[in-house]
């Protein structure tokens, strides 16, 4: 039960920690993309998706740039 515990308070911090990083855009572009996409306007969420890809990007370039220059 304390492995459980410990994997689920894992999960939560990594979570959080991408909501952090990802900022407002970030997360609102997935959120109604997704909306967009299910409603049927594939163009605006495709405009939606290009935020949040934006927005991912910039969290995993900076990332390998910070261990490139380690």
């Amino acid at each position: 039960m304390k492995k459980v515990l410990e994997f689920i308070k894992k999960v939560y911090n990594m979570v959080k920690e991408w909501i952090k990083a990802n900022g407002v855009e970030g997360v609102l572009g997935l959120i109604v993309g997704l909306v967009l996409w299910i409603m049927n306007f594939k163009i605006w969420a495709g405009f939606c998706f290009g935020v949040f890809a934006t927005r991912n990007w910039d969290i995993v370039k900076d990332w390998i740039s910070s261990k490139l220059n380690k």
